[in-house]
């Protein structure tokens, strides 16, 4: 996909919604490798680059926006949700200790 392609409206779908869920894949790796969570197969279980797309990547007031600038922002805010991911981890792996 063209990365100077022009994220409209919302809900994305098609090319721009692939293009999306795999720079959020690509970005995620690099992540789990920064972060080394101590849950890392059940953080990855949690992760889920449709639901961040749709639900927590764009807010209001986004759009219009290129794909080049998505990918740029995926990789600045990302860290945020993924660490998110590992806290929620670490708890249901303590929750299913005790």
């Amino acid at each position: 996909m063209d990365s100077h392609a022009v994220i409209e409206a919302l809900p994305v779908t098609g090319d721009e919604r692939a293009a999306l869920i795999e720079i959020a894949n690509r970005v995620f790796e690099k992540v789990i490798d920064r972060i080394e969570p101590e849950n890392e197969s059940l953080t990855r279980e949690l992760w889920d680059p449709g639901d961040y797309i749709d639900i927590h990547f764009f807010q209001d007031g986004m759009l219009p926006m290129k794909l080049d600038y998505a990918d740029y922002l995926i990789g600045a805010f990302l860290v945020h949700h993924v660490i998110d991911l590992a806290v929620q981890a670490d708890r249901a792996d303590e929750q299913s200790r005790n």
